[in-house]
């Protein structure tokens, strides 16, 4: 009987463990940058979607091909956290001081494109 308990303990630990860090992944959407706002040539194309998935406060990115600016945007729309994610980035650990509904935009400068999410921290 003892074991039974146990075992069931150590499930339901082994459970809320997870929920607590799951990683969930983010579903980027693509805007565009009015062209005529850039000050140099960008390319039109679009650039490769980078795939990224959120466990508590970290990023995990797979497949940036190119350097790009993230930005936090609060409800209010005013820019919280912004940072450099670099060609080849699989990990970026946001302040675990945020907490709360973000946008998370990813700008390139070679594109007229960007990607943005909302998150919650």
């Amino acid at each position: 009987m003892k074991k039974k308990i146990l075992f069931c303990f150590l499930i339901m630990t082994a459970l809320s463990f997870s929920a607590v860090n799951a990683i969930n992944p983010i579903l980027l959407q693509v805007g565009i940058i009015d062209p005529e706002t850039t000050q140099d040539n960008p390319q039109r194309a679009p650039i490769a979607r980078p795939g990224i998935n959120l466990a508590g406060h970290t990023l995990y990115f797979n497949n940036v091909g190119n350097d790009l600016v993230l930005v936090l945007l609060d409800e209010e729309g005013e820019e919280t956290y912004t940072t450099l994610v670099l060609t080849g980035t699989t990990t970026v650990v946001l302040p675990s001081s945020l907490s709360g509904d973000y946008q998370l935009q990813l700008y390139s400068a070679v594109s007229i494109y960007y990607f943005y999410a909302d998150v919650t921290l």
